[in-house]
């Protein structure tokens, strides 16, 4: 029996410290490093001024074209055909616990304006998606290579939870999305590559106009609730064809997740009644993007899809009474900048306020990053940053506030093509909340990096220093 017990004790001892090993390895402490003593910062600089360089710049008189597509897969429990929309077996996009999509309860759209100015062009584009998945953005900037390029397409998306999974590959884009489907990415990217040639086809000349309205309202700090800052700023953009046809432009800080996990349909969620709201009262073509969500929720009156209306149908409204004091111009100075990202190393789930999952494993949790593009647009007085990741209204605010003094009305919006997870103030990188505990990915000075390089592209775009 004594030799037993010491087996038993040897087998014990060497299970901790294989546990302990394994612990040690796994795991690895919070990275604080001022992210202006980094090598990435640096880079991402000399980038930024390299892109500056290089920036497209012109002026003179504004040509538009507008044009959507519908989205809406064809459900059966049988015999598929991918590259006639049919799918089977596709989840809807957005909750972990999300359902497997068996009907539609609102069609979803692609939408797209293209821009012209001087013979220098670019084309916006939203879905009514979570997000605008990688995947997709690349297969769309392969099939288009040689009508325009990926630096000329500036993605968006709804934000919608309730659309089309199975887009991102890797365990995390599996959780939130369905296990990956090749299929379902080359259908949306046919999809998208048509959208884009309509808009290119359908450019007439035009003219341009921006605003905003406060609608404080139908959002809320989903982190610490009213002692939070919002961004309540709904931002119209306005583009009317001299031939009297109309495309709204909505961005919105609310998440769009008005409608709950246990929804099977495809809806729009409050972006769909939004765009549907407007187009019946008089504009031909209403696009939403999700602005800066990454702290931000919605609230409303009802439940589920009558609140979503309500959310909706109010936002439009509201776009209403900035589209009735808008003043266009016909001439317009465009200037479009692309760059690329470079980021710290990841810091994937929290497991205490010191330690995080070692770099390697999450590496192994998370999609492969081919490239993370920031672009910029500026249409006379408007400056408009598309952004790789979920920004917090707080962080966006500073920015909005700070062009508005300069005299420039600023857009960010969100899911530009690539996702790098909640981007939310430093303050609450140890705060006990989902948006810095299970999405906040590469540490407690990333959000003042990013907000230090969106400076430093609003200030290339209008040629000053705030």
């Amino acid at each position: 029996m004594r030799k037993w017990g010491k087996v038993l004790l040897k087998l014990l001892v060497g299970l901790l410290l294989l546990l302990g090993l394994s612990f040690y390895f796994a795991t690895t402490t919070v990275d604080s490093t001022s992210y202006f003593e980094t090598t990435y910062y640096q880079n991402t600089i000399g980038k930024l001024e390299l892109a500056a360089k290089n920036r497209t710049d012109a002026q003179g008189p504004l040509f538009a074209g507008f044009a959507k597509v519908n989205i809406t897969p064809t459900i059966v429990e049988g015999n598929p055909n991918p590259k006639q929309g049919i799918f089977s077996g596709i989840k809807l996009a957005g909750y972990g616990d999300g359902k497997i999509a068996k009907g539609v309860h609102d069609s979803i759209y692609a939408k797209a304006i293209a821009l012209e100015v001087g013979q220098k062009g670019v084309v916006l584009i939203s879905a009514d998606l979570l997000l605008m998945p990688e995947p997709i953005v690349m297969a769309v900037s392969e099939k288009l290579k040689n009508v325009i390029t990926r630096d000329q397409l500036f993605f968006g998306a709804t934000h919608t939870h309730s659309s089309i999974g199975n887009c991102l590959p890797s365990y995390v884009g599996e959780s939130f999305g369905g296990e990956y489907n090749p299929e379902m990415v080359s259908w949306l990217s046919d999809k998208l590559v048509l959208l884009i040639k309509k808009a290119l086809a359908d450019k007439e000349p035009s003219k341009f106009s921006s605003g905003y309205i406060k609608v404080p309202n139908l959002v809320r700090n989903r982190i610490i609730g009213e002692p939070g800052r919002v961004n309540d700023r709904l931002e119209v953009l306005s583009f009317i064809q001299d031939t009297g046809k109309k495309a709204t432009i909505g961005i919105y800080a609310a998440h769009a997740t008005v409608i709950s996990p246990i929804n099977d349909a495809f809806s729009g969620d409050y972006p769909g009644y939004f765009q549907r709201h407007l187009e019946a009262k008089g504009t031909d073509l209403a696009l939403f993007f999700a602005g800066t969500v990454g702290s931000h929720s919605n609230k409303g009156e009802g439940e589920k899809f009558e609140k979503a209306r309500f959310i909706g149908e109010t936002l439009a409204d509201s776009a209403q009474v900035v589209l009735r004091r808008l003043e266009y111009d016909s001439q317009v100075h465009l200037s479009a900048i692309s760059t690329e990202l470079e980021i710290p190393k990841l810091q994937f789930f929290k497991i205490t306020d010191r330690l995080r999952l070692a770099p390697f494993l999450g590496r192994k949790l998370m999609p492969n990053i081919a490239t993370i593009p920031l672009q910029g647009l500026q249409l006379n007085h408007l400056v408009w940053i598309t952004l790789p990741y979920e920004l917090s209204g707080e962080y966006g605010l500073d920015l909005i506030n700070a062009m508005e003094v300069a005299g420039h009305h600023m857009v960010l919006s969100s899911f530009n093509g690539q996702y790098l997870g909640y981007i939310t103030p430093a303050k609450y990188y140890y705060y006990d909340s989902y948006e810095s505990g299970l999405m906040g990915w590469y540490g407690p000075s990333m959000g003042d990096y990013l907000m230090e390089v969106n400076f430093k592209m609003a200030n290339t775009l209008i040629h000053s220093k705030l």
